[in-house]
């Protein structure tokens, strides 16, 4: 209330619960209408009053533009993609034994980056990662004399040592107390951050979620841990956003350890003179036209790292490519933007081709703020590249932002460059519209001439 006093405006205090003060608020602001629609109409007779005789029009209204359209990025398929890594493990180096006859295949890179236990297994920790209650990598002669809980033996699949051997197929046993379905729901977890903890009809099995719980805490996986005990308090809905989080902790853990990193990888990109490295695991999973080249052009020989030559790009834009398939975001700023859409198109990467369209009109929208005609970015060209490479959203967005600013792009040169559909749209899209520019001059003609000064600045009261 003393709000409104200092502003001088009217109050009433109201209840829709009691109906309070409802009546006399709808009163008072019919009222307020009323007399303000009084005020209005004696300037309508000042104005009538300064020149009788002649009834003056208003000037033509501006229809409003078309609202500009809005680019969307696809959901993100990060966890899906996994998770189809996880049920179709192609590229494998470990496999888990359990119970003497089940065999689950699996990848060192995805347990690692998830797991610190799997860290220590695989003898994998990166310096920054090393922590004073970090564990140190896991020996041998600790592991095969199941001296670790969990492990009963490490050995390479290849030769039946047992050591674990950099790009070796490794093959690990498992104690007998872990049951195979318990420990499927553990890689599930560890791959896409959402074990399927549920049986059908969403109903729960407690013996089962005890389990799983008893198994986590061998592998030290507090955050699955924590799942169970949602679900046994009914409070699942939490989930989600520990799997989330898991997933981006998983995504920066494989960054830091794995990235352009020569360990474990079995795959180099030639770009440019540099090599790059990476693993067909993570690329497979992520982008079905590298899967295809893979399955397509390489048969393993005695070579551990096939070789790849990739033309046409830079070394960063293709690190930037790699980089989202990795952790399913990429450094845009850093690099020429239209040359990684370019090559998203090329590989098949919707999601990343939608964050660039996004982040080139954001661009675009600073870039021109001050001047249109004189700004140094070529908003005709970059319609031109999107029509070419399938940005759809973006050529949308170019579309409409320059016959919005029609009159504006008239007086560029690449203005010239406009053809066929392209400018047919622009033209019949263009704002101000053509029909409120014939308007316009016509109400100038009738009442700017001169000698008809008192019509004029009638029309601007």
């Amino acid at each position: 209330m003393q709000f409104a006093s200092d502003l001088g405006l009217p109050y009433i205090e109201t209840s829709a619960l009691t109906q309070q003060g409802v009546k006399d608020g709808f009163d008072t602001a019919i009222r307020e209408a009323l007399i303000s629609a009084s005020k209005k109409t004696e300037m309508l007779k000042i104005r009538s009053s300064c020149c009788r005789k002649k009834q003056i029009p208003f000037p033509p209204l501006m229809p409003p533009s078309v609202k500009t359209p809005f680019i969307e990025v696809e959901p993100s398929s990060f966890a899906d993609d996994w998770m189809l890594m996880h049920e179709n493990p192609v590229h494998a180096d470990v496999t888990f034994v359990l119970n003497g006859q089940h065999n689950l295949d699996a990848h060192k890179i995805v347990l690692c980056s998830a797991c610190k236990y799997f860290r220590t297994v695989f003898g994998k920790m990166s310096h920054k990662m090393k922590t004073p209650e970090s564990l140190s990598n896991f020996a041998v002669q600790d592991l095969n004399p199941e001296l670790v809980q969990g492990i009963v033996a490490v050995y390479d699949k290849e030769n039946g040592t047992e050591e674990i051997v950099g790009h070796c197929h490794t093959m690990v046993e498992l104690s007998a107390d872990i049951e195979p379905r318990t420990f499927v729901r553990v890689l599930q977890f560890l791959y896409a951050g959402v074990p399927k903890l549920t049986k059908d009809h969403d109903t729960i099995d407690q013996d089962e979620l005890a389990d799983v719980m008893r198994v986590a805490d061998i592998f030290a996986i507090p955050e699955l841990t924590e799942m169970c005990q949602n679900c046994l308090s009914e409070e699942e809905f939490l989930n989600p956003s520990i799997g989330t989080y898991f997933n981006n902790e998983t995504k920066q853990t494989m960054k830091e350890l794995y990235f352009n990193n020569p360990e474990m990888a079995d795959v180099a990109f030639n770009v440019e003179g540099r090599k790059i490295y990476a693993h067909k695991c993570v690329l497979s999973a992520r982008c079905e036209i590298m899967s295809a080249m893979f399955r397509g052009h390489f048969v393993e020989g005695q070579t551990t790292i096939s070789e790849v030559n990739i033309p046409d790009t830079s070394a960063e834009c293709f690190l930037a490519l790699l980089e989202y398939l990795y952790t399913d975001h990429s450094p845009i700023e850093e690099i020429e933007v239209m040359e990684l859409l370019v090559l998203a198109d090329k590989y098949g990467q919707k999601r990343l081709m939608n964050l660039c369209e996004l982040y080139i009109g954001k661009e675009i929208d600073k870039s021109v703020a001050k001047n249109i005609e004189k700004a140094e970015i070529d908003v005709i060209g970059l319609l031109h590249t999107s029509q070419n490479y399938n940005a759809e959203q973006l050529s949308t967005w170019c579309l409409h932002f320059i016959a919005t600013h029609y009159t504006s792009f008239q007086k560029r040169k690449e203005f010239s460059s406009l053809k066929g559909k392209n400018k047919i749209h622009i033209e019949e899209n263009q704002w101000p519209p053509v029909s409120y520019h014939h308007e316009v001059e016509e109400y100038e003609k009738r009442w700017k001439s001169k000698g008809d000064k008192c019509s004029f600045k009638c029309s601007i009261i």
